[in-house]
């Protein structure tokens, strides 16, 4: 225990020195070494990505100087491997998701409110920390991770990480709960026997070990309960469509940071509803924060509905969620810097690609070849079809929109230079009840063969996903009513409905080339099937594909006409750099910081509304 607790400290002292980074508009490493400002990129010549499936072969492949980042998340098992070896560094962060259980609220005597409190006090999610995590992992209450800067973990007067099985007791001895019969185990308010069956995962051990310790915290309180696992999708299959449960395990992981999903996730008319609401949770007060959250335009509305949601939502405990995990990411030292641990991908992710560069002693900052491992091979080019993360890894990097997100996960604008967002309060000629969104563009981006990027391309983009049939880039776009551009680099986006959430619906979108596109038309955006490097493929990302072999690898060079791009030639004459987007300069304030991860501790959900 004690040199569990021991690496949990050291875990956590290391995120606190990252998030610390966070704050502060600087890099991991000698970012003052480099030029240009914080949206200037890339800096090396060639990104590769070599396909390595099994983690032990990752894990060689990175001791042996065959790949300078591990593309996915290291497993605990390797930590003390890794630390060991010379110039390797681990990244510690923690995961926007975590672990939970969930609870059948629409079952009796589950549906009692004292129950559940009961057993989020009774269960010692330190423990869980301790001992089933090995200390890679910290007690969590929200259902949104404390990662979210929407989460309200830590501002509450109680929490949930200690055991307080006296509390636990005394709740249930308040709502009713007895041992009438004399038999050890408490009967229901009702005078009725009942039992409890905790589910989990046969296929994971942290699921196993989890299940025990609820199973554990119910018989302390009295509880008849019994934890067995279980296989994983026949459960899962029984939560999708609301079949009999009483309490199973599973986890999440989140992407962003957008918390729209608390309106949907737990909303009472979702009780019933295929693939939502698994724990059937219905609650008025929890419901009347609904409409603030979805239809305010307003920031500050939007943060008070999540919190208060929240806040019902913990004390309610329909869930509850037992860690947020700490996870691991590894990288070489000896030839590049300028590592990025971003809040959603952790090191292995687009800014590490960005801004990752030589060290001046090997003639740095410009130039190498900057090796992944990625556990699967790129399974199409098309970036519409493919569910893959590890094939997002490279696609991702082919594409611009109009805002991204920094590595604390904060907007910042990349195609866009500015916006408003206006309603009919704002402006008689937006229709009562709609939003309407303005983007002036940046003017000096263009494609790969030369045509420039309009606002033109943006507005096409955005009625293409949404008019393609099945196309899952426009399954949050039905409620766009237009997009058009007024001008080239003027771009007029309407909603029919008012919410602060169709900001981010349509300025994370990727842009494609309206001149390529309009060619392939509506019909058959799921039947593109690009093949570089044979057939040059048309993109404005700060990487265009320049070889591959199935299987083996995919490369990428750098686009060197990248808006923001900087001139390496003036530079290396000892020029200011030679910025090709001078309005860069005014736009320090989407700083890229360092900060937190995703991943999984047990099984990640994917679900798209």
């Amino acid at each position: 225990m004690a040199s569990s607790r021991a690496k949990r400290a050291l875990a956590l002292s290391l995120v606190a020195a990252f998030m610390l980074m966070a704050v502060s508009p600087i890099f991991i490493s000698a970012q003052t070494t480099v030029p240009g400002t914080l949206k200037n990129g890339p800096y090396i010549d060639k990104l590769v990505f070599n396909v390595i499936t099994q983690d032990d072969q990752q894990v060689l492949a990175l001791q042996d100087n065959e790949i300078d980042l591990i593309g996915d998340m290291v497993d605990p098992s390797f930590l003390e491997t890794l630390t060991q070896s010379e110039d390797i560094d681990v990244a510690n962060v923690l995961r926007n998701g975590y672990g939970y259980i969930t609870i059948n609220t629409a079952k009796y005597p589950f549906n009692i409110t004292a129950f559940r409190r009961a057993l989020a006090f009774a269960l010692d999610k330190e423990a869980i920390s301790d001992d089933v995590w090995d200390g890679l992992s910290v007690p969590q209450d929200s259902v949104v991770p404390q990662v979210n800067p929407f989460s309200i973990e830590g501002q509450l007067p109680y929490t949930y990480y200690e055991s307080n099985v006296i509390l636990g007791k005394q709740l249930l001895a308040d709502a009713g709960f007895a041992d009438g019969d004399g038999d050890g185990w408490l009967e229901a308010p009702n005078g009725d026997p009942f039992d409890v069956l905790v589910e989990c995962a046969q296929s994971s051990n942290i699921a196993i070990e989890v299940g025990q310790k609820v199973a554990e915290a119910l018989n302390a309180l009295g509880v008849d309960a019994k934890s067995v696992p279980t296989d994983f999708y026949e459960y899962l299959n029984r939560l999708y469509f609301h079949g009999d449960y009483d309490i199973v395990f599973l986890g999440s992981s989140f992407s962003n940071f957008d918390v729209d999903w608390l309106a949907y996730e737990f909303w009472s008319e979702y009780a019933d509803e295929p693939y939502w609401n698994f724990p059937n949770f219905r609650n008025a007060s929890y419901d009347s924060w609904r409409d603030q959250l979805l239809h305010s335009t307003d920031y500050d509305d939007v943060y008070e509905a999540a919190i208060e949601m929240q806040r019902i939502w913990v004390y309610e405990s329909p869930m509850i969620i037992c860690y947020e995990n700490i996870l691991l990411s590894a990288y070489r030292t000896d030839k590049f810097e300028g590592f990025i641990n971003d809040v959603s991908d952790g090191v292995p992710g687009w800014w590490t690609n960005y801004k990752v560069h030589l060290k001046s002693s090997l003639g740095g900052p410009f130039g190498g070849t900057f090796r992944w491992s990625n556990p699967l091979d790129i399974d199409t080019f098309n970036f519409m079809v493919s569910s893959s993360a590890y094939t997002m890894n490279v696609l991702g990097e082919l594409y611009d929109s109009l805002m991204t997100q920094d590595a604390d996960g904060n907007d910042v604008l990349w195609l866009a230079e500015s916006y408003t967002a206006e309603t009919h309060a704002d402006n008689p000629a937006v229709p009562d009840g709609y939003t309407r969104f303005t983007f002036n563009l940046i003017q000096n981006a263009t494609w790969t063969d030369g045509t420039q990027l309009t606002a033109e391309d943006v507005a096409f983009s955005l009625n293409y996903f949404r008019d393609a049939p099945g196309n899952p880039y426009g399954a949050d776009l039905s409620e766009m009513t237009a997009a058009y551009a007024p001008t080239p680099f003027t771009l007029i986006v309407e909603f029919g409905s008012e919410s602060f959430w169709h900001l981010h619906t349509v300025a994370y979108k990727p842009v494609i080339p309206k001149h390529v596109f309009q060619d392939i038309g509506l019909d058959n955006w799921n039947l593109w099937n690009p093949d570089p490097p044979n057939e040059a493929m048309v993109t404005s990302g700060p990487f265009n594909v320049s070889d591959y072999v199935a299987g083996e690898f995919v490369e990428l060079t750098f686009n060197p006409n990248y808006f923001y791009g900087l001139d390496r030639e003036a530079y290396a004459g000892g020029g200011d750099g030679g910025l090709l987007n001078e309005l860069t300069l005014a736009l320090v304030a989407g700083a890229v910081g360092a900060a937190v991860v995703i991943l999984v501790g047990g099984y990640v959900l994917l679900r798209q509304r």
